[in-house]
């Protein structure tokens, strides 16, 4: 039977099958120098030789994305950078045409995060034509923002990126925002809060956890360790000194709750209010960091080599090139690295109360005997929320 709008032979789990590919069309290159990026000097790392996805990897991914989610689903194309504009307007209108030549009848979202320094009318009128969701990357106001986030020279970003959110405002182009919370906000929650609730309805708040290589890996070039997980156990380097301290990111999202409790409930969109909400009535959340499982949202470079994760961007994660090995197989070889979120949690988390809140939190952020570094602060966070409810 074919008349239930999906392909013949699909089970109903199959067509709603989804995946989260971030696509990296100019790799980890930048025009900011931001100090807590995890992706900075990727293209030299992974050995990817080119500055700019070809047309041939660009068409290959766009095929094979469509192809490996189910009928029914949603296809995003999440790209991602590095600074993903640097690819140039021209880039991804050719995208957009490849998905219309391939996506005949399907569902089909771009999304793009942006530093947003380098935005103008015609990339923002190109957003809005074609329904782009943009993320723009926004630590606070000046001086929050400016602390890390500098460009080459060393100055502040933060001018050019207010620059570049009201061109996405003039043109009608939907935002969020998306916050490092690092050493510096942290200790101003409401300040960042309240600045952020005046640009737009939806907020996105990221821990920057990072360490400092080791001696081995700092000789190969890395600015940062590799994170702990299949592959590599890590090592018991202390966080790097922009890290987020763990109580004081708790007490900094409690602070969001409280302004959020006061002035914004069901008004504005908090992205970890929402998905933590979500989870105590069981719903199943967007967020991977508190999904039972992880695997499903795997990077694809500029060369066409997919990794499990762009958190997981290092050459023993290289699960293959979509050149070589269709994306679907190269996704279906993640699972281990999937399971291994649940299967790698310590004895302690299965008698915690918040388990089904945090699922023990990104695996990357497990950096001390594999419990996550952000314990203490996601346990305030969740006991504030489950107050809430």
């Amino acid at each position: 039977m074919t008349g239930t709008g999906r392909l013949a032979g699909t089970s109903a789990r199959q067509a709603d099958r989804t995946y989260a590919m971030l696509a990296k069309p100019v790799s980890g290159a930048c025009n900011l120098r931001c100090s807590y990026c995890y992706y900075a000097g990727k293209e030299r790392l992974l050995n990817i030789g080119t500055s700019l996805m070809s047309h041939d990897v660009l068409e290959a991914f766009i095929r094979q994305n469509l192809a490996m989610h189910g009928w029914d689903a949603v296809v995003e194309f999440a790209w991602h950078g590095g600074e993903p504009t640097l690819a140039g307007a021209g880039f991804f209108r050719e995208a957009v045409r490849l998905q219309e030549k391939y996506g005949q009848g399907r569902k089909i979202l771009n999304t793009l995060q942006t530093n947003g320094t380098l935005l103008d009318d015609e990339f923002c009128a190109f957003f809005r034509e074609n329904h782009f969701l943009i993320g723009v990357s926004l630590d606070g106001p000046p001086d929050c923002h400016n602390a890390y986030r500098r460009d080459a020279d060393g100055g502040g970003s933060f001018d050019l990126t207010m620059r570049g959110i009201d061109l996405l405002k003039k043109h009608g182009v939907p935002f969020n925002t998306l916050t490092a919370v690092n050493d510096v906000n942290v200790s101003k929650p409401v300040e960042v809060y309240r600045f952020l609730r005046e640009l737009t309805d939806y907020i996105q708040f990221l821990p920057v956890v990072e360490r400092l290589p080791a001696p081995c890996e700092s000789g190969d070039g890395q600015p940062l360790a590799t994170p702990p997980g299949i592959h590599f156990a890590g090592t018991d380097n202390l966080p790097a000194p922009f890290s987020v301290p763990p109580g004081a990111y708790g007490d900094f999202l409690c602070a969001v709750l409280d302004e959020w409790k006061k002035h914004d409930r069901n008004r504005k969109h908090v992205q970890l209010i929402d998905v933590a909400l979500g989870n105590l009535k069981g719903i199943p959340s967007s967020l991977c960091v508190h999904n039972p499982l992880c695997g499903h949202s795997g990077c694809v470079e500029a060369n066409g080599d997919v990794y499990a994760c762009d958190r997981y961007a290092f050459p023993s994660y290289c699960l293959g090139n979509i050149m070589n090995t269709d994306m679907g197989v190269l996704m279906e070889r993640n699972r281990h690295f999937g399971m291994h979120k649940a299967y790698g949690l310590p004895e302690a988390c299965f008698d915690c109360p918040y388990l089904k809140l945090c699922f023990g939190g990104c695996p990357k952020d497990r950096i001390f005997d594999g419990k996550n570094y952000l314990c203490e602060g996601y346990k305030l966070f969740f006991d504030a929320i489950m107050e809430l409810e």
